[in-house]
């Protein structure tokens, strides 16, 4: 990745007020996180700034409630979030209530057309489904809870 894209890719981060934004591919990986205070005032002001605005707490709050009561299934990839390898949803492949373990399928992620496998990193009891069939997903966005 070029420095040019970088700077273009901060700048974009910046200007959406995004605090966390992660990308990453098979040669890259960017983090960038402008939620926790920094050395630098500029940070400050945009951590400031997104703190301010009530949306973002009432997001956050429910993520930390989650780890507390137990583990999450995180999805590996951006793309659409199927509950079984079809659209139409008939038979999900987990349920609240059922067991899972660890490399056991919990659904599909579909990308470029393609159905991708997601497995369960986490053993347990599925406690909430966090994501409706059909519903496209971010990056290590949370898609089941594991307690």
């Amino acid at each position: 990745m070029k420095l040019e894209e970088i700077k273009d890719l901060i700048n974009l981060v910046k200007e959406n007020k995004v605090n966390k934004f992660k990308y990453k591919d098979e040669a890259h990986e960017i983090e960038l996180d402008f939620s926790s205070p920094q050395q630098t005032q500029p940070a400050t002001q945009i951590q400031n700034q997104a703190t301010s605005n009530p949306a973002p707490e009432a997001a956050q709050e429910p993520q930390a409630d989650n780890q507390a009561s137990g583990e999450t299934v995180n999805a590996p990839m951006v793309g659409t979030f199927f509950l079984q390898d079809t659209k139409e949803l008939t038979e999900p492949i987990v349920k609240v209530g059922d067991k899972v373990k660890k490399g056991d399928v919990i659904g599909y992620i579909e990308a470029m057309k393609v159905m991708n496998e997601v497995t369960s990193e986490v053993e347990g009891e599925v406690t909430d489904i966090l994501v409706d069939h059909g519903t496209n997903v971010e990056y290590d966005q949370a898609l089941i809870e594991v307690k």
